[in-house]
């Protein structure tokens, strides 16, 4: 039983469709994992700095053009609160990053068969 050389050519054009949109979401995946990983420095940065002033310090909390005077305390709230989220959220692009790369090896395995 041989597949015709025309439905093999369609498969292959199909299965490069889609490692191509495959792709495409890993360029995205791949862009929002560094967007979070720069999120959560960003944060745990800020929280080292805050974690050197004294308890009496004043402190204020950027809002739009303004600042706002805050408590230290909810600023490394805030701070811890940020670094849990990124962490989260990088765990969730990882994920899905280690499918769609899975997924993009399996069509890429199955292209190469068509071919030989």
């Amino acid at each position: 039983m041989s597949i015709s050389d025309d439905a093999l050519r369609k498969v292959l054009i199909e299965l490069q469709n889609r490692l191509v949109e495959n792709s495409r979401q890993l360029v995205t995946v791949k862009a929002q994992i560094q967007a979070k990983e720069r999120e959560k420095r960003l944060a745990e940065l800020t929280k080292k700095e805050l974690s050197a002033l004294d308890k009496d310090t004043k402190t204020y909390k950027s809002v739009g053009k303004a600042f706002i005077k805050a408590d230290l305390s909810v600023l490394n709230k805030e701070m811890d609160d940020r670094v849990e989220k990124a962490t989260s959220d990088l765990d969730i692009h990882e994920k899905e990053f280690a499918d769609e790369g899975g997924y993009n090896w399996y069509l890429y395995v199955m292209r190469l068969k068509l071919t030989d």
